[in-house]
């Protein structure tokens, strides 16, 4: 009798933990490539041009890319996701050179995530720009497609060694305000030129020091254009690649 108990209760057991452990790995989706649109949100003519520089990213330099696109996240947060994601495909070859794009539809969030040999090119407010620059503006409107391949397209730029031109933006309200403030100020610097002249009495004679007023230079807008170049690599672009959890999100 004991016995028997002893095995029902083994078996329980086991059935429990295979039970868990299928579980976990259809937490999950398989890899499809590249790009991976299980949300269905990504036009053709997006998935091509994303499909071309995934290959040439992986051929070129051997560098992992895997957009991916889900209904949600749930139970787990978005990030938490990713990453858990990232080191389960093992995005990237042995350098540990992954990018993984993840974009969840329900709780309108964007993360991307560099593998380990990654984070020197893109660190973490890098990866955030291109985000806020070339992502969210087409998120917004819910246009998926270009705005994942907007974002691809820098960082493939950026990995190629050009230089991405983050724009500070600013205020409209505040802009105005700091001007007002500089025009006072040099109203008063002269008003108190003409009572208090250097030098001596009478006018702007005198030779005395001249003022100068520095206007900080607003930032410019700039393109992002340029190629991927590098050495020959298989095809691919999952290899056991691993993820520390860096890179950066946002919610739309």
């Amino acid at each position: 009798m004991s016995f028997n108990r002893s095995m029902v209760q083994t078996s329980v057991f086991l059935i429990l933990v295979l039970s868990v452990s299928s579980l976990a790995a259809a937490a999950f989706p398989a890899k499809q490539g590249f790009v991976n649109d299980y949300a269905n949100v990504i036009d053709q003519k997006s998935r091509a041009e994303m499909q071309l520089l995934g290959e040439k990213l992986w051929t070129e330099q051997g560098i992992g890319l895997a957009v991916v696109t889900v209904a949600t996240t749930a139970p787990m947060d978005p990030k938490e996701y990713t990453t858990a994601l990232f080191n389960e495909w093992g995005v990237g070859g042995p350098e540990d050179s992954g990018l993984l794009m993840l974009l969840a539809v329900s709780e309108g969030a964007i993360e991307v995530e560099p593998g380990y040999g990654l984070e020197g090119a893109l660190p973490d407010g890098l990866v955030g720009a291109v985000i806020d620059q070339e992502g969210l503006p087409h998120f917004k409107k819910q246009s998926y497609g270009p705005g994942l391949s907007a974002m691809v397209v820098a960082y493939a730029n950026i990995l190629a060694g050009e230089e991405f031109e983050i724009v500070e933006e600013r205020d409209e309200a505040r802009g105005w305000f700091v001007s007002f403030v500089i025009f006072i100020l040099i109203f008063m610097m002269m008003r108190r030129g003409r009572r208090y002249p250097p030098g001596g009495s009478g006018g702007y004679g005198g030779g005395g020091p001249g003022r100068t007023v520095i206007v900080p230079r607003m930032p410019r807008g700039g393109g992002f254009g340029g190629g991927i170049g590098g050495g020959s690599r298989p095809s691919g672009g999952f290899g056991g690649g691993r993820s520390g959890g860096g890179g950066a999100g946002r919610r739309f």
